[in-house]
């Protein structure tokens, strides 16, 4: 899925080993990191509390002693829990681990393609064992030759290929001229459109058309809508002092309950709330109070 929209735009600097990892501590009920995708694979390693993730249209609960599984092109947004939550973020680059052998083109390759899918979770503790030993050699101070850290990467990526396929999102079909559709629905979702609409314009059959979004995806048709006119809203209560009601119209719900009702979903949090705690926290960042 190439979808530009919502796309990490900020460069990671990986060094020799195509690896980078991030110690991160949040305390209780806050965002952790909006809603993105990027092109690289990217583990969380939960040491306490747990992070409460969303990837495309799923909602999962990553506890301590377990690892979450990102995949190349999936939306994902987290948050942590009652608890808060420390965990470890490990990122690499699944493109650098490709070459011309067959068991590369066989697995790396779909990985980068988007025709294999993990999992959004494992606790299988083999895996979670290569992934703290991946942390130990990055963050240990131990002396690592930049090959071994390598080695444990594609003893990792063998694991997850072994344990952690996702055969049920795995090889998705790609619709005909879906950057075009992708693209109408960032420009439109604010309107009154709908599945039926963004069908007929496009010359589909109603049905195919939702299957193949699907497919293509891992998301419905009306909760990518639904996602964008969320996202839109939430930054509107940053940024602005515009009525509730103001805000849900403008972006395209029905009335301010529904909203209220999908933004709670979505964040955890009314959209009232939301907007006092982010004025109450970026008065804190000024040193305001």
């Amino acid at each position: 899925m190439q979808l530009n929209y919502k796309k990490e735009l900020t460069p990671v600097v990986f060094g020799e080993t195509s690896v980078k990892i991030l110690n991160t501590r949040l305390t209780a009920d806050r965002l952790g990191f909006e809603q993105h995708w990027h092109d690289r694979i990217e583990l969380h390693l939960v040491k306490s509390g747990c992070l409460e993730l969303c990837c495309n249209d799923q909602k999962i609960t990553v506890k301590k002693g377990e690892l979450s599984i990102v995949s190349p092109t999936v939306l994902h947004s987290g948050r942590s829990g009652s608890e808060g939550y420390e965990c470890y973020v490990i990122m690499f680059e699944i493109s650098d681990l490709f070459n011309g052998t067959v068991s590369a083109k066989q697995y790396i390759e779909p990985i980068i393609n988007g025709d294999i899918r993990f999992q959004y979770k494992t606790d299988i503790p083999q895996i979670v064992k290569f992934a703290e030993k991946i942390v130990d050699m990055q963050l240990g101070g131990g002396e690592y030759h930049p090959l071994e850290t390598v080695g444990c990467l594609y003893r990792l990526l063998g694991l997850l290929c072994q344990y952690c396929i996702d055969n049920k999102h795995s090889a998705p079909q790609k619709i005909e001229r879906f950057d075009s559709i992708i693209n109408y629905i960032n420009a439109n979702f604010t309107t009154d459109i709908s599945a039926s609409d963004i069908s007929r314009k496009f010359g589909y059959d109603e049905s195919y058309f939702c299957r193949k979004f699907k497919k293509a995806t891992g998301i419905t048709v009306m909760k990518y809508i639904r996602t964008q006119r969320l996202e839109r809203a939430r930054q509107l209560l940053q940024k602005t002092e515009e009525s509730i009601r103001h805000i849900a119209i403008s972006c395209g719900f029905i009335d301010a309950a529904y909203f209220t009702n999908c933004f709670k979903d979505m964040y955890g949090i009314s959209p009232t709330k939301y907007r006092i705690k982010y004025i109450d926290e970026n008065k804190k960042r000024k040193g305001l109070i």
